[in-house]
């Protein structure tokens, strides 16, 4: 297994400095990544092999059995509260709770829970961020409508709004666009990429699918095993070699006329 880069060049909003953890057997292991602001990031690798429980590492929910998380390259994220943490690190994990009985504002204003004070009343800054959040998510029309009423593509745009009501500098996304049709996948990914390039967030996004993290992201890390098999921009760490080292399979990788890649399975034997 090899690297490209050790990260991406340029100041870092979060750090992972080889980061190792076990359950019962080593379940991620030296584990390095940069996640600079004005970046979109991507992590692809088969099922198993640990890039859920990276994310948990990054945002704090797991505690590293060996190695740091770093925010701006020298706070520990151990030193932190949960509130601390929430401040600066929000996450969208795989099907991430949707409460029905709430409207679409009341569950977007879960997101200001970070910032609230201990009696948890909201002011009218956390309203107008609110309402700011679902306008920039297309849902503002559904302000007052019940999440049982909202689409499934909808319903993920809700659960990316919540987070970035958080108003944190670093967004991690686990399949934020697992389940959706193709447009409601493109559609996310360009509003992801958009908010961070404006807001200049590190975004972090795990997915299964490649072609879509090839078209939107700037780096690309590949992981098998729980470890990083190959880091790098897109057009670099992506490739036919790197492909099958972490599936088995044979790929067949090339540009397309517009520029991004075009990643397709071989099927032959």
């Amino acid at each position: 297994m090899r690297q490209l880069h050790p990260e991406p060049a340029g100041d870092t909003l979060l750090e992972a400095r080889n980061l190792s953890f076990s359950y019962s057997r080593p379940v991620v292991q030296e584990f390095s990544l940069g996640l600079p602001p004005g970046k979109v990031t991507g992590l692809i690798g088969p099922n198993g092999s640990g890039k859920t429980t990276v994310l948990r590492l990054l945002d704090g929910i797991l505690r590293p059995t060996g190695g740091d998380v770093l925010l701006h390259g020298s706070v520990p994220l151990a030193r932190l509260s949960r509130k601390e943490i929430a401040r600066r690190i929000a996450m969208v994990p795989q099907n991430g709770g949707s409460y029905y009985y709430q409207s679409v504002f009341e569950f977007t204003m879960q997101g200001r829970s970070p910032h609230l004070s201990l009696l948890g009343f909201e002011s009218e800054r956390d309203i107008d961020i609110v309402r700011d959040t679902l306008e920039m998510t297309c849902l503002s029309a559904l302000s007052h409508a019940r999440v049982s009423e909202i689409s499934g593509g909808e319903r993920q745009r809700l659960l990316l709004a919540r987070a970035l009501a958080q108003q944190a500098e670093i967004l991690l996304l686990d399949e934020l666009t697992a389940n959706l049709d193709i447009n409601y996948q493109v559609e996310l990914m360009r509003l992801v990429r958009r908010i961070t390039r404006e807001r200049k967030l590190a975004s972090l996004v795990v997915s299964h699918e490649i072609n879509l993290l090839a078209s939107f992201c700037d780096w690309i890390v590949l992981m098998a095993e729980g470890k990083i098999f190959r880091q790098g921009p897109v057009a670099e760490a992506v490739t036919e070699e790197s492909l099958r080292g972490i599936f088995g399979l044979d790929f067949f990788v090339r540009r397309s006329a517009t520029g991004p890649l075009e990643i397709l399975p071989v099927l032959e034997p």
